[in-house]
């Protein structure tokens, strides 16, 4: 992977230069965010800051064959690498040194460096379609090889000459581990990434994926190899640890590996991956000490970044424990916030992490319903929240079914448990980077449908006065005569307030930067349509309360919503929270009143 340059101004090259001087002048060195690091040895040894994860060892050892599933970038990898270094008896000399200060260091387990580690990443197979056999092949094989290296005191004389001359990766695999049987070795097999190079063939195309994972596919064989390898007494394979995002490509394959148990919705590891918020916290109080320059305190930065990055549940055991912030995201503030010499990064979502959730979501183009109310992407986006049995287990031929797309959903991150009633979770968006994905989501699906493009220069300018003048008619009347524009399409005549809600919402949501959109947004027992939160010092804020009534409506019946909204508006403008947070912050608060007829504007009015 190629370095990133970054390009520092005079300011903050001074502002490095200080930071860099207070870290020289401490009595110990600071220790290094390992932001885009997964390689649990090197943060040790290089005495990176590390969240210990540890103390959920000897839980996951009641399970041999496991399955463990978290979104992208959710510290996967580095949980993965710690187990390999605690299992791997070549580490068994480094035990102290790596684990020596952590929970588990000071009451180790038995099986503590007891056996051979077999680990694949699967993040690197190239999935275009003319590739992918090949690129599978080649990865299992130096896997393979490595391992043979690795171990080669420890298996019969000559295997790595054997396995080096295999072509095939299945044959080599066989081999391999009727070798480390014949010794009386055991294995612990890890899978990082299983699903990556899979998630994108059935983004691209249904009919490579079925080849992948049906009938003679390559990957089902694998795991038949691997489900092989535990059968036998003595059996080679004695553990088995996968992850990856969704059970869906598991599910698949599940003749060829059945063996598995999905512990991802267990509560007892709830928090194997990511941070709580009292691990992030820990986190900032460590680099406000040691770097001397945070221009906030720990209590403003943790209600800054919790409306960003936490909220991630991920058992319905676990809706009263502290929720989960996305470890990537956290690092990536802290890391831009020290860059910045204590300053607020304009930024508040790695590049990384948006483009790993534009993947993601092309996985639920099964949604195919856009556009109707039975649409679960709009009802989600406009309500907030769903209800749906999470299944552990689901195949590509299920996603039409509710609860399996609902589950789909929830495993990629785009849902998270809020609560649970009668055996059902309540799955709402966890945060506002996982609510701009759905709001790109629905404004691309309007665009597409509708086959409209806002005029991105119109947008941004009024945007502009909305944000920091209040002039937030020009806007508002832009938007609504966009949508005019699209009611000659009869597809959507019967989708009423659904259908303007989420298209003002996806307007509002993905054009400016200035605001968090929230829908349904809580003014003590009552819901506002649309609030509008300022951010960057905005000094603007707004709540929309839109009506919708048929085209055939009457003037009585339009005026009647109107003066309904005239009642419910000013509850929610009175809203406690919204009026402290107004003051505190020198906010202008406004209330708008929105009622269309059909896709018309028909009235707008200031509260």
């Amino acid at each position: 992977m190629a370095k990133k340059v970054f390009f520092i101004s005079k300011k903050n090259a001074t502002l490095r230069c200080q930071y860099k001087c207070s870290i020289m002048n401490t009595s110990a060195p600071i220790r290094l965010l390992p932001y885009g690091n997964s390689d649990f040895e090197t943060i040790r040894k290089e005495n990176k800051y590390y969240v210990d994860k540890t103390m959920f060892i000897p839980e996951l050892e009641k399970y041999d064959y496991q399955m463990f599933l978290r979104p992208r970038r959710f510290g996967k990898s580095l949980m993965l690498n710690m187990l390999a270094a605690y299992y791997d008896v070549a580490y068994k000399d480094r035990f102290e040194a790596l684990f020596g200060d952590l929970a588990i260091g000071k009451n180790p387990t038995k099986y503590r460096n007891k056996y051979l580690i077999l680990k694949f990443n699967f993040s690197a197979v190239d999935p275009d379609e003319n590739n992918v056999q090949q690129s599978f092949n080649d990865i299992v094989l130096d896997t393979l090889i490595k391992f043979a290296d690795k171990y080669k005191n420890l298996l019969p004389e000559g295997t790595i000459q054997k396995i080096s001359a295999q072509k095939q990766s299945n044959t080599a695999f066989t081999m391999l581990l009727s070798a480390v049987h014949l010794v009386g070795q055991h294995v612990y097999a890890i899978i990082d990434e299983y699903d990556n190079f899979a998630n994108t063939m059935l983004a691209d195309n249904e009919n490579t994926y079925n080849t992948l994972t049906h009938g003679d596919g390559f990957f089902r064989l694998f795991f038949n190899n691997l489900k092989a390898a535990t059968t036998d007494n003595n059996a080679a394979v004695s553990r088995i640890m996968v992850s990856g995002v969704t059970p869906l490509t598991l599910s698949d394959v599940t003749s060829g590996y059945n063996i598995g148990e999905n512990i991802s919705t267990n509560g007892r590891f709830n928090s194997l991956a990511g941070f709580t918020e009292t691990e992030f916290r820990q986190m900032l109080e460590y680099y406000r000490d040691a770097t001397g320059i945070f221009k906030h305190s720990v209590d403003e930065l943790i209600e800054i970044t919790k409306p960003w990055y936490d909220n991630n549940c991920f058992s319905v055991d676990s809706v009263d424990d502290e929720c989960l912030y996305n470890s990537d995201m956290a690092l990536c503030f802290i890391k831009e916030y020290i860059k910045k010499g204590g300053e607020l990064p304009v930024k508040m979502v790695d590049n990384n992490i948006i483009t790993d959730y534009n993947k993601m979501t092309k996985l639920i183009r099964i949604e195919k319903q856009f556009g109707q109310k039975t649409s679960l992407i709009q009802r989600i986006t406009t309500e907030g929240s769903i209800y749906a049995d999470i299944k552990d287990v689901f195949a590509l031929k299920d996603l039409p079914k509710y609860n399996a797309l609902v589950s789909l959903m929830f495993y990629m991150g785009l849902l998270s448990v809020g609560d649970s009633d009668l055996g059902e979770a309540l799955l709402i968006i966890p945060n506002t980077t996982v609510r701009q994905q759905y709001l790109d989501y629905m404004r691309n699906s309007y665009d597409n449908i509708l086959s409209w493009k806002a005029d991105e220069n119109i947008i941004t300018e009024l945007g502009r006065g909305l944000a920091r003048r209040g002039e937030h008619e020009p806007f508002m009347r832009y938007i609504a005569s966009c949508m005019k524009e699209t009611s000659d399409n009869r597809d959507f005549i019967k989708t009423g307030e659904a259908f303007v809600k989420g298209f003002v919402l996806g307007q509002l949501g993905t054009n400016l930067n200035y605001y968090l959109a929230h829908s349904e947004y809580t003014h003590g027992h009552c819901y506002s349509d649309i609030y509008l939160e300022p951010r960057l010092e905005t000094p603007h804020a707004y709540v929309f309360e839109l009506k919708y009534c048929p085209k055939t409506s009457s003037e009585t019946e339009i005026d009647n919503l109107l003066n309904e909204a005239r009642t419910q508006l000013p509850k929610y403008i009175a809203d406690k929270n919204i009026t402290a947070q107004a003051r505190d912050r020198n906010w202008t608060l406004h209330g708008i009143i929105m009622v269309f007829n059909g896709w018309e504007l028909v009235r707008y009015e200031e509260i």
